[in-house]
């Protein structure tokens, strides 16, 4: 086993100093893999398999989105792990077994007959999905090996957790709605197994562990530079977590990262509902998450650019009442055209929303502990990401329609906005 580690790693060191460009965009490359396919087993894709799973066997929508609540606690507890896990020996032992256990998942999903047997399958989702090549791993390998460029990397990044919404969503409409709901979970195996699992071999933790430095930079002089070029927007010191929980910056952070988890979440889960219960075919309900989708993935490597130049706060403050004003629209929608121009308008602004989380920790807390930090803070924002699609559930079957929980959404949404422009970044770790 350690004979196979010297030769992957050999592997890597000899990969880096032939490729044209910094090996820092192929751990970018692994990162959208990582965010897209394990979001497969999330938001924009099980959005698709809700209502046909629901007919077919006869379970409620309540129930089925308790095991997405599930999976998302699942992934909090191992949060923690995976981030310290990250910061001592890098993404690339995590990202392979789970890739075998995504694949895995999927093929369970396909064949299940009876809830508990779905909820089961979908705890182990929880390791595949947020926590382990979701947005704690990736975000945070990516975090090390950039600083100048690291807005506009960890957009390319995030460009993953939209991507299924774009590119997977019209295809696993087209399959789960003519071939079936059990046929659309094994085709995500597939990605698993024969995209995710051998790119995993190439993921490696830090720049310095392929005498490399952040940004490609020649020397430290240059690293320092960079610090100075990004004008107090990005620490040049690293907090340790404990340092990081003594702060009123985290807790801010998380007050306003809860706030618009309940309604992110929500919203990605349900909006294909939502259209539906008014009356639109499959097709144009998923034509709309796509469109939001492509806008959001499309629009996102200009949020990066904008992070590396803006405070992180005054963007998400920005995504937020994009948001809210997004959803007033679908709210008050009495046309097609309303509808989509929804769609246009959240995913312009919630492209900001994955990119601005993943940067916020490294820039106010710098890059040496920054999974242990994220490790620390997903337990409590996924949790609301879990419970917010779940209370939405619980409101359209006792309402019979979606329209006072998303009403509720866009109230927190606007609300979140102040509570990011409060979380100023800490001044100092002299705690």
């Amino acid at each position: 086993m350690k004979s196979e580690l010297r030769s992957t790693n050999l592997s890597r060191l000899t990969l880096a100093r032939r490729l044209p460009f910094f090996y820092g965009w192929i751990i970018v490359a692994g990162g959208f893999l990582g965010t897209f396919i394990g979001g497969g087993l999330q938001s924009f894709t099980f959005s698709i398999f809700l209502e046909p799973m629901s007919s077919d066997l006869g379970w409620s929508r309540t129930a089925l989105t308790g095991a997405l609540t599930l999976q998302l606690i699942v992934a909090s507890a191992l949060a923690p792990f995976f981030g310290k896990m990250i910061d001592k020996s890098g993404p690339r032992l995590i990202m392979l077994v789970l890739a075998f256990v995504g694949g895995a998942v999927a093929i369970g999903l396909s064949q299940v007959k009876e809830i508990w047997q779905f909820y089961l399958v979908f705890a182990l989702a929880g390791m595949s999905g947020g926590a382990g090549i979701g947005s704690v791993v990736t975000g945070a390998a990516v975090s090390k090996w950039f600083v100048r460029l690291r807005g506009r990397a960890l957009a390319f990044t995030t460009m993953g957790s939209a991507a299924p919404g774009a590119i997977l969503a019209p295809i696993v409409t087209v399959i789960v709605f003519t071939y079936g709901w059990r046929l659309g979970w094994v085709t995500m195996a597939m990605l698993f197994w024969i995209v995710l699992l051998p790119f995993s071999l190439l993921m490696a933790r830090q720049p310095e562990d392929l005498g490399l430095l952040p940004d490609n930079a020649k020397n430290d002089e240059e690293v320092r530079k960079a610090y100075v070029m990004r004008g107090g927007l990005a620490s040049s010191t690293s907090w340790t977590l404990s340092e990081a929980i003594r702060t009123k910056s985290l807790w801010l952070l998380v007050l306003a990262l809860v706030m618009g988890g309940v309604s992110t979440s929500s919203v990605v889960l349900h909006e294909f509902s939502f259209v539906r219960s008014l009356g639109y075919s499959p097709t144009i309900a998923a034509a709309v998450l796509s469109t939001h989708a492509s806008t959001a993935l499309i629009i996102r490597p200009l949020w990066g650019v904008l992070l590396e130049y803006v405070p992180v706060r005054f963007c998400m403050a920005g995504v937020y009442i994009g948001s809210f004003l997004a959803i007033l629209i679908l709210l008050n929608a009495q046309s097609i055209q309303m509808i989509f121009a929804f769609a246009l308008v959240y995913g312009m602004s919630i492209a900001g929303h994955a990119v601005s989380h993943a940067v916020v920790f490294a820039n106010y807390f710098g890059r040496d502990h920054v999974g242990a930090i994220r490790g620390f803070v997903t337990p409590i924002t996924a949790l609301a990401s879990g419970i917010g699609p779940l209370i939405v559930s619980l409101g359209f079957d006792q309402l019979n329609g979606y329209y006072l929980p998303f009403a509720g959404l866009a109230v927190l949404l606007f609300l979140g906005a102040p509570v990011f422009l409060l979380a100023k970044p800490p001044e100092s770790n002299n705690v």
